[in-house]
């Protein structure tokens, strides 16, 4: 992968630069707060800001910013079934998922046509999912959805009705964007599914 060495040397030397840091202070640094041990020793403070496979923040949005760890929620149902799912119960695939965020129908008319092309830009790897807000109608969608039925997805993502996210099969955030569109999801895609 291309940006492999963009992404993982930067990380590697934090990683030994963080190891002769708590070397030279001890390893019991930091001995009363156990969040933060954990959390400076914790993967999800890596971020891949900057990367030629992340697309930039513009603008910048409340929420996680691509490359940025995607953040999981609850509170997502099937209309089908009684017990709620977890957001990474849908990443759980080894492709890039789109996450289409709606809270009108009206929303949700391109919807079709634009997963297709981004499929197509993908050479297939993709899957797709549809978050509604908890009472949107989806009459005549061929899409899965599951009802943001808690509103954790809309408050964690800062998402908003028309809004798309690119989650990576490594779980961080490649694409985000307030009104998702076909031609930027593609443009995204192909950047980095380049043969």
């Amino acid at each position: 992968m291309r940006s492999y060495d963009a992404e993982r040397r930067p990380v590697g030397e934090e990683v030994v630069q963080r190891t002769v840091r708590h070397a030279a202070e001890g390893v019991q640094a930091d001995p009363d707060d156990p969040s933060t041990v954990i959390r400076r020793e914790a993967q999800p403070l890596v971020n891949y800001r900057g990367s030629p496979i992340v697309a930039p923040d513009r603008p910048p949005h409340q929420g996680p910013a691509p490359g940025d760890r995607a953040p999981d929620c609850g509170g997502l149902r099937f209309d089908l079934t009684a017990f709620p799912s977890r957001l990474f119960d849908l990443l759980r695939g080894q492709e890039h998922t789109v996450l289409l965020y709606a809270d009108h129908p009206e929303q949700l008319s391109p919807y079709g046509e634009l997963v297709a092309s981004a499929r197509s830009a993908a050479h297939g790897q993709l899957d797709a999912w549809v978050i509604v807000a908890p009472h949107a109608a989806t009459d005549g969608l061929l899409l899965p959805v599951v009802r943001d039925a808690l509103d954790e997805f809309r408050q964690s993502y800062g998402a908003a009705g028309g809004s798309g996210f690119v989650i990576r099969p490594d779980g961080y955030l490649g694409l985000r964007s307030s009104q998702v569109s076909g031609p930027e999801l593609v443009s995204y895609l192909a950047a980095t599914f380049r043969t």
